[in-house]
């Protein structure tokens, strides 16, 4: 296996033991409405994301990005007498609550978390972004919602000496 996958397997196992809970490895995160049912709480996941190398003046650096988000199941509206706007603040309460899951999984890096000091499969913690990333169509269809977090890496093979 890769450097790079190296470190998504032991964020996921971090990830796994410090949440009490399942985290899996993914290649693209494709839960179905169904197997999210199925689980009594949003699924974390964790994938490679990209990696980028720098050849600028000085070292080179290598930075990989592994993505951690939740895929959580929003309600569907309901037929018959529901209100679009009652609707509409199901799916926000449901997704306000994942966010408290998303938080947890922050907080291990941030504020000075336990996973921001520790090196993990020979890499160095460097930062952490939300982003968004979703379809608003495919989210509304299927109501499945997914934040994800981007958690960047320094590869440290680059401080070793040649």
């Amino acid at each position: 296996m890769s450097r790079a996958s190296d470190l998504r397997d032991a964020v996921r196992d971090e990830l796994a033991t410090r949440l009490e809970r399942t985290v899996d490895a993914v290649l693209v995160p494709a839960y179905s409405r169904e197997e999210l049912a199925s689980f009594d709480s949003p699924r974390v996941w964790v994938r490679r994301g990209r990696r980028r190398v720098s050849a600028e003046q000085g070292p080179d650096t290598r930075l990989v990005v592994i993505e951690v988000g939740l895929a959580g199941l929003l309600p569907e509206k309901a037929e018959g007498g529901e209100t679009k706007a009652g609707y509409l603040a199901q799916r926000l309460a449901a997704a306000d609550s994942f966010d408290d899951l998303l938080e947890a999984v922050i907080g291990l890096w941030t504020p000075c978390g336990p996973l921001s000091e520790c090196y993990l499969a020979e890499h160095r913690f460097v930062s952490i972004d939300e982003v968004q990333v979703f379809d608003a169509k495919e989210m509304d269809k299927n109501g499945i919602y997914i934040p994800i977090l981007q958690i960047t890496y320094f590869d440290s093979l680059d401080d070793l000496d040649d």
